[in-house]
């Protein structure tokens, strides 16, 4: 614990409770509140009233201590959960794309056209060097994650190298005998290089090319990624235009690699990771962070060169977002459910309102029977300046309490909006991760079928109409080679420009060989106008899936000679049941499959049906039923809300696909609105269900004037269910918390048993059962009331204590009689013109109380 400004707060919440400006607020109007109480209790033992406030202004204490340490903690706990979650995603994006790059080095190293020219040069034969420049621009055309392509040989010579602007003839990096020498499947490398002189640390992956007959390489291939542009990509998906935050990427030793702020954290720059706390503060630069440090998670079995995302913000500007900004469009009624839902709040959160509600529960029966013993004491006593000042007292304990109770009540309600609004950005978050991980994962399955269609022997073979067991024998192990690198795919199919298969990568598909393929996409794909030009089939149950629903890619194979002559098609069948499935769970929180309140990931179409579901019971094609505007939304646009769905509420954030790079670009004629929606529980019960307190009426004696001089009395009320009640105040002892209350055998229903009160046995009755109109529910006071004549104490249980007004006696009519089943009871009535109800009040008469139920619990006994 330590101390700020007079509050003890848990762990470093001292040293950034500086920096939460709705705390900070909260605390100085309830410390100058605290100072008030002081005042308020020694002015209490003074004053004589009897009215003692001390255990209530240690209550308050510490309760305002719990609040405030809950505040900062959930506020502490939205920015830590913020940074956390975006330093994941900046590794885990970044780790899935290189994941990809892994697969492309090892199929572009075993081309056939680079293998021969390779051998060529080794022999020193001249070759066609412009012809794999094509090829090289072709490849970056469609993988434009590259920045670089050079082919090498063994001794380093660069013999062909894509990027003219900056030529490399010879390079001494180890990576060339790294990748010649290798038992890995490809090399990765990342820092300063000549083979991109002056162009700063690079990445690069690298493998050997060996001659197309085999043997010993004969040269080294390498792709340069383009590693700026990729991060400023990440980086600017995961920030806002007033964001004060930096998001970083750290290598193995801690150093900086990227920045999205470079001039407030420079590449390069030593940085203090948090890899042992969800976030923590660091010093960097002679200024205060917040920090977050993650690791990758991994993709598919890969887990790069160990990097981390790293994401920090000032400490001073780390709580400015405001927290109720996605709280704004939520229709007030469902916003209160939420709030009152026990499934979102921990035990310590709800103990918050249960403790203020016990304090001024406790405050106002102080202030009630402070005024009852005013009154009992008789009005010649109350002459004086004592009086009045007692009066005085009372009034402004009461006042003080009431202002705590706002205090306390709007500070609670922004907790709990915090709480919520900190779920509703999580959630919105989590759907731009899905929608951001399929666009990029789909970025690559239409590059890999336009790429693979360029592949020469197909052409060739094609062109040549080749067809039968000769083109099986010679297509199918090269196309076994590449899914053996892609393994996303279940099949790759080669067919010709009828439509008849010619080779497939699967040996369980062979069957396929042969058959004419009937679907709709293959016909367009014979007529696809260029090499950069692809298909997408509908996402549809499909017999290439075995009935289920895919995605299948494909492109026309071109002429070898003639690119305009379309010769066939490649078609690639994605297996979208486990792809999709990994994208979904990673863009979840991770929670055990048990977990009643574990979120649900859905990709949707534009119509409301679903492509795939973390949640087995929503299956493909199924309409959700959510609201319109989910779905009406414009690429790259979001939105966020609370639902109904599943009979529960749910948090719910929907994010619609804007594409990656050149996919589903300005210049790509493809179009597939997809959305990504994910659903959080905020509630455990029907939203329907759920039940919600109905406001008791509470009248007011606002307005209780009678002719001037005219006598007077004091009444003190009190009420029970929907009625207002009330009795002369020398006729009651005092009000008392409900206590354990011991049941007797054999008395009426509405005796609920006895207390002890001053040492004496008392029966307790509850008159919402024996008054007509009462409603039923659990009572909070106990009132103690004496007959007049036999003085008997009798104890009336009472949802709420009301005012203690002074009543003209003129205001007083007597019923005799006008009431049923409670005449017995009520011995006038008092007619306001204030409050709610017209401003009844029922008075009770306390000998007619002690003689009926006295009498009932005599012949009871």
């Amino acid at each position: 614990m330590a101390s700020w400004k007079g509050v003890e707060f848990d762990g470093d919440l001292a040293r950034i409770v500086r920096h939460m400006v709705e705390v900070e607020t909260y605390r100085e109007s309830l410390q100058s509140l605290q100072a008030v109480w002081d005042n308020l209790t020694v002015l209490g033992q003074l004053s004589g009233t009897g009215t003692e406030i001390t255990g209530m202004r240690a209550a308050f204490a510490q309760l305002t201590g719990t609040l405030l340490n809950s505040l900062a903690t959930e506020s502490r706990r939205k920015v830590a959960e913020d940074l956390g979650s975006r330093a994941q995603v900046s590794i885990d994006i970044l780790i899935r794309n290189l994941f990809e790059r892994t697969a492309d080095i090892g199929f572009l190293a075993t081309d056939s056209d680079l293998c021969a020219f390779v051998e060529a040069a080794g022999a020193g034969q001249v070759s066609d060097r412009q012809r794999i420049l094509a090829r090289f621009r072709e490849y970056v055309a469609k993988y434009s994650v590259y920045s670089d392509i050079l082919l090498l040989d063994r001794h380093g010579n660069v013999l062909c190298q894509l990027d003219g602007a900056h030529p490399v003839e010879c390079s001494d990096d180890p990576l060339v005998r790294e990748a010649l020498s290798s038992d890995a499947a490809y090399v990765e490398s990342y820092g300063p290089t000549d083979l991109q002189p002056g162009a700063g640390p690079a990445l690069i992956y690298a493998w050997r090319v060996s001659p197309p007959g085999g043997g010993q390489a004969a040269g080294v291939l390498c792709l340069v990624f383009r590693f700026a542009n990729e991060c400023e990509r990440i980086f600017h998906n995961l920030r806002s235009g007033d964001d004060w935050s930096v998001i970083t990427l750290l290598d193995t030793d801690g150093r900086v690699m990227a920045s999205s702020d470079p001039w407030q954290v420079p590449v390069g720059a030593p940085m203090e990771a948090c890899d042992d706390s969800p976030c923590r503060i660091i010093r960097f630069a002679g200024r205060e962070y917040l920090a977050a440090t993650r690791g990758t998670r991994g993709y598919q079995g890969y887990f790069g060169p160990g990097w981390r995302g790293h994401v920090m913000v000032p400490l001073e500007h780390a709580f400015e977002a405001p927290a109720v900004r996605a709280l704004e469009r939520i229709p007030a009624p469902v916003l209160a459910q939420v709030m009152e839902s026990p499934a979102l709040f921990s035990e310590a959160l709800q103990l918050i309102p249960r403790q203020a509600d016990a304090i001024q529960r406790e405050l106002n029966r102080a202030v009630w029977n402070g005024n009852v013993r005013q009154s009992r004491q008789g009005r010649g006593a109350q002459q004086g300046v004592n009086a009045s000042f007692s009066k005085t007292l009372l009034w402004e304990i009461s006042n003080t309490g009431v202002r705590t109770k706002d205090i306390f009540e709007r500070s609670i309600a922004n907790l709990h909006e915090t709480v919520v609004s900190t779920i509703l950005r999580d959630c919105a978050g989590r759907a731009a991760l899905a929608i951001d991980i399929m666009d990029r994962n789909l970025y690559e399955r239409a590059n890999d079928c336009r790429w693979w269609a360029l592949t020469t022997a197909f052409r060739e073979a094609l062109a040549a109409g080749m067809a039968g067991a000769e083109a099986t024998r010679r297509l199918s192990p090269i196309l076994r080679t590449i899914n053996g690198l892609y393994t996303v795919y279940t099949n790759l199919i080669l067919f010709d420009e009828a439509g008849t298969v010619l080779a497939v990568s699967n040996p369980d598909r062979e069957a396929l060989v042969g058959q004419t393929l009937g679907e709709e996409w293959v016909g367009r794909t014979l007529v696809l106008d260029g090499p950069q030009a692809y298909c997408v089939s509908a996402f549809a149950p499909t017999p290439l899936y075995d009935g289920r629903p895919t995605y299948i890619y494909s492109a026309a194979v071109r002429h070898p000679e003639h690119d305009h002559q379309v010769v066939g098609g490649i078609a690639i069948v994605f297996d979208s049941a486990p792809q999709l499935a990994a994208m979904l769970g990673d863009s979840l929180p991770q929670a055990a499959p048990d977990d009643p309140h574990a979120g649900v990931a859905i990709f949707a179409g534009r119509d409301g049906r679903v492509i795939a579901a973390s949640d087995p019971g929503l299956a493909a094609g199924t309409s959700l039923a959510l609201p319109e505007h989910c779905f009406a939304l414009a690429p790259g646009e979001s939105s966020s809300g609370i639902v109904a769905h599943g009979g529960r509420l749910h948090a719910v954030a929907a994010h619609m696909s804007a594409g990656y790079r050149e996919y589903k670009g300005p210049d790509d004629a493809y179009r597939n609105d997809v959305l990504a929606l994910i659903l959080i529980p905020l509630t455990d019960e029907d939203e329907a269900a759920v039940s919600h307190p109905v406001p008791i009426r509470r009248s007011a004696a606002t307005r209780l004037q009678g002719k001037p001089d005219e006598v007077s009395v004091e009444l003190a009320t009190f009420h029970i269910g929907d009625n207002w009640y009330g009795m002369h105040s020398s006729d009651i002892v005092e009000s008392i918390d409900v206590q354990r209350i011991t049941s007797l055998p054999g008395l009426p229903a509405h005796v609920r048993g006895c207390v002890m009160y001053e040492g004496n046995p008392i029966m307790v009755v509850d008159l919402r059962d024996y008054v007509n109109g009462a409603v039923g529910g659990a009572a909070s006071q106990i009132v103690i009331v004496r007959g007049a004549t036999n003085g008997q104490l009798l104890g009336l249980l009472v949802d709420e204590l009301g005012e203690i007004p002074e009543v003209p006696v003129s205001l007083i009519q007597p019923v005799a009689g006008l009431f049923q089943g409670s005449a017995s009871l009520v011995d006038s009535i008092v007619k306001t013109d204030g409050g709610a109800g017209g401003g009844l009040l029922l008075l009770l008469s306390a000998d007619k109380l002690a003689a009926r139920l006295g009498g009932e619990l005599a012949v009871e006994a």
